[in-house]
């Protein structure tokens, strides 16, 4: 008679809640839109899907539970800080967060760039509610902790739809499809086959990383500004002139049209803020420009970037 085989234990993930559609709960009728993001706990969500007990021991953490369009500084060094905490656990594999979509890519890219340890960071989201009648949710975070499990050295990605995104290339593309998520000309690290994670490729190295987190008091600020028609540079001249701005304005990206150019008139504004010391960079509000040393880049996530470049400056 032979032996029964050694039982092989399951592996740790860590689950981190912070709210979003996923964690949402219709107003009225499931069958229709309207919804509040954010009520459910990450306990709630996880109980709703009990095959995840056959993947994973399964350590839940509740840093948040916000509608996304309000992610702060604070909530981002929490978060951060929460991350590091249970990686650095020798027996937890990788750590799972539930977003919300809206500012899941800027977060995304933010742990990218802080990430320390070799161990995975899985991000998911949902574009409907945990009470929806065809809620993706479940589906998603099942996923993400398969990715988690399976994936011990991804670094920081975006599980949604049965794809696997890289936090560098990741962005929001629909306001309503399942489907919301695209990686841009690149395209997805790979997808979720069935049960089994097929990667096609390694997401691309981020020159400089890993950056510190700046203190709760040091975060600089970078604003957003648009060429646009009609672009004459007011805005810049409003923040370069507001004296009472706290913190004081230390950096601008331009969400430029085409491959990144700028009217007459904003550059202008411009140079007028690089000679007072504030550092200016250049993307696209069409998409991710190639070449230089922010290749690829959207808008949002060279500010994430630009950020952490001066608080370390």
């Amino acid at each position: 008679m032979h032996p029964a085989p050694a039982h092989t234990p399951l592996p740790d993930i860590a689950v981190l809640g912070l709210g979003g559609t996923i964690a949402g709960t219709a107003t009225g009728d499931p069958t229709l839109p309207g919804y509040t993001a954010g009520v459910l706990g990450v306990d709630d969500l996880l109980q709703r899907i009990p095959s995840l007990a056959r993947l994973a021991r399964l350590h839940t953490e509740q840093v948040a539970n916000i509608d996304s369009k309000d992610m702060g500084f604070a909530l981002w060094t929490r978060l951060a800080a929460r991350v590091a905490h249970w990686l650095e656990q020798p027996h937890i594999r990788g750590c799972v967060i539930t977003h919300g979509t809206d500012t899941l890519e800027e977060t995304a890219y933010l742990l990218q760039l802080v990430h320390r340890s070799p161990k995975p960071v899985v991000l998911t989201a949902a574009m409907r509610p945990a009470t929806a009648l065809d809620a993706d949710g479940p589906q998603n975070l099942l996923d993400a902790v398969r990715v988690a499990v399976q994936a011990p050295d991804i670094g920081v990605v975006c599980v949604m739809h049965g794809r696997v995104h890289a936090a560098r290339d990741v962005t929001k593309a629909s306001t309503h499809r399942v489907d919301a998520f695209s990686s841009g000309e690149r395209g997805p690290l790979g997808e979720i086959d069935g049960t089994g994670l097929r990667l096609w490729r390694q997401p691309v190295a981020e020159a400089g990383a890993p950056f510190a987190l700046p203190s709760a008091e040091a975060w600089p600020r970078v604003e957003v500004v648009r060429n646009q028609a009609g672009a004459d540079g007011a805005v810049v001249r409003c923040l370069l002139d507001c004296a009472g701005l706290q913190p004081p304005l230390r950096g601008l990206v331009v969400a430029g049209t085409g491959g990144g150019t700028v009217h007459d008139d904003l550059a202008t504004a411009l140079e007028q803020a690089r000679s007072m010391g504030v550092r200016v960079e250049v993307a696209s509000r069409v998409g991710p420009v190639h070449g230089g040393a922010y290749d690829g880049l959207n808008v949002d996530k060279l500010r994430v970037r630009l950020i952490l470049e001066l608080a370390r400056a």
